[in-house]
């Protein structure tokens, strides 16, 4: 037998040194040698068809895939040859955005829901932003209760026309307008401001008087538990448009001070001026010169200094009155009683919590009146305050524990003052 040669190059058999019949015995047949043939694939196509073994690639960085591609070389067959390219980032046609397609309207209608504090960082955006931004309709109601305004700050609010502002609680400092504003008595933004909550706020008297001496359209006021002096009080009187004050435990109310409300402001319907520690002359001066436009009062805490000379005076000079609170009067008699009885007619609503002079017997007499609530309080058993109900069937007593009169807010109700809501 032939011996098979083994220096062959290609994948078929030489037929010139095996013998056909020993093939044909083992079950081949010869082949011509044809390199053209689709047939007899070579061994480079037979190499191509065999898989080659993973290679390692270099590690790099990470990058985000879609601004990564991969350009192969097509001189180059192996899959090692590659480049990493920042892929361009499409951008929209120069100079157009989607707001800018929208109108004011549909703009300040997004600005509404958005907290105060992220609008202010939108006028930061753009001028048309700014503009959009700094819109009255964004500011008409503000509630910066319990918070600290630095320097400048709130008259800065003021300028975007903020018409209910809710001050609880606030710490204001000095100065409250900027300099480099237009003055404030020649801006009308200012002038927007008309219902204000300053309750419990600290604030000097200086910051009183600027504020009063720009806001002219103030109806309703808070300054609970504030200082103030002639000045602020003289500014205050020019808010000829006033109808709720609120001057509860406030300090350094006396004769001058009163004097300038009381002649400036003619349309009061509602003060309050409990625990002020009025003196005597104040209390005279109030009695006799209050606006005769009064509806509710409160002049709770006087206890040696109210008479009953002052109640006669009080309820001849205001017959309008619905609502009287004089609790804590503790050198009135039942000579008051009958003063009130007799004169305020359309009287509602009368305190009188420990009046200790005053005989129960007394408030019989409103058996045949329009009074509708009486407050008593620290004079009655429960004995002698059911007694007392039996007796006045169409009053109810002792309801209420704390007065209302002028109060921004009443009960848990904080998120508005005087029944306007201030936060949107």
């Amino acid at each position: 037998m032939a011996k098979l040669n083994t220096g062959f190059k290609r994948w078929s058999l030489d037929c010139h040194d095996v013998s056909i019949e020993v093939m044909e015995d083992l079950g081949l047949s010869a082949m011509d040698d044809d390199s053209n043939s689709c047939s007899n694939p070579s061994i480079k196509e037979v190499q191509d068809q065999i898989p080659e073994p993973a290679v390692k690639r270099k590690e790099c960085s990470p990058i985000a895939p879609s601004l990564v591609t991969m350009e192969f070389s097509e001189d180059d067959q192996s899959c090692d040859s590659f480049l990493l390219s920042k892929r361009m980032r499409v951008e929209g046609p120069p100079g157009i955005d989607g707001f800018s397609r929208l109108s004011d309207e549909v703009i300040l209608s997004v600005f509404k829901w958005l907290p105060k504090s992220t609008i202010a960082k939108c006028a930061q955006v753009s001028k048309r932003w700014k503009r959009l931004s700094y819109d009255e309709v964004l500011w008409r109601r503000l509630d910066l209760s319990s918070t600290c305004l630095k320097p400048t700050i709130l008259g800065t609010v003021l300028l975007r026309g903020t018409q209910v502002l809710r001050l609880a609680k606030t710490e204001i400092c000095d100065p409250i307008y900027p300099a480099s504003s237009p003055p404030p008595q020649e801006c009308p933004s200012y002038q927007n401001l008309q219902f204000l909550d300053l309750s419990m706020a600290s604030i000097s008297t200086q910051g009183l008087y600027e504020l009063f001496a720009t806001c002219r359209n103030l109806k309703k006021l808070s300054m609970e538990h504030c200082i103030v002096d002639e000045r602020a009080c003289k500014a205050l009187s020019k808010n000829e448009q006033l109808e709720v004050l609120n001057m509860s435990m406030c300090y350094g109310v006396g004769v001058v001070e009163l004097k300038w409300i009381v002649e400036g402001c003619k349309k009061l319907e509602s003060w309050n001026l409990a625990w002020t520690d009025l003196s005597p002359e104040a209390l005279q001066l109030l009695c006799t010169s209050a606006p005769k436009t009064l509806e509710r009062i409160n002049i709770s805490g006087c206890r040696m200094t109210l008479k009953d000379e002052n109640v006669l005076s009080l309820c001849q000079r205001c017959p309008r009155l619905v609502e009287l609170d004089i609790s804590d009067a503790t050198a009135v008699t039942s000579t008051c009683v009958n003063y009130i009885h007799e004169n305020l007619t359309r009287l509602e609503y009368l305190a009188m919590a420990r009046c200790y002079n005053v005989p129960l017997s007394v408030y019989l007499v409103f058996q045949r009146s329009g009074l509708l609530y009486l407050d008593i309080f620290g004079l009655l058993t429960e004995t002698m305050l059911t007694t007392l109900r039996t007796k006045l069937p169409n009053i109810e007593i002792n309801k209420f524990y704390f007065s209302s009169v002028a109060r921004p807010t009443i009960g848990i109700r904080r998120t508005s003052i005087w029944g306007l809501k201030v936060r949107e």
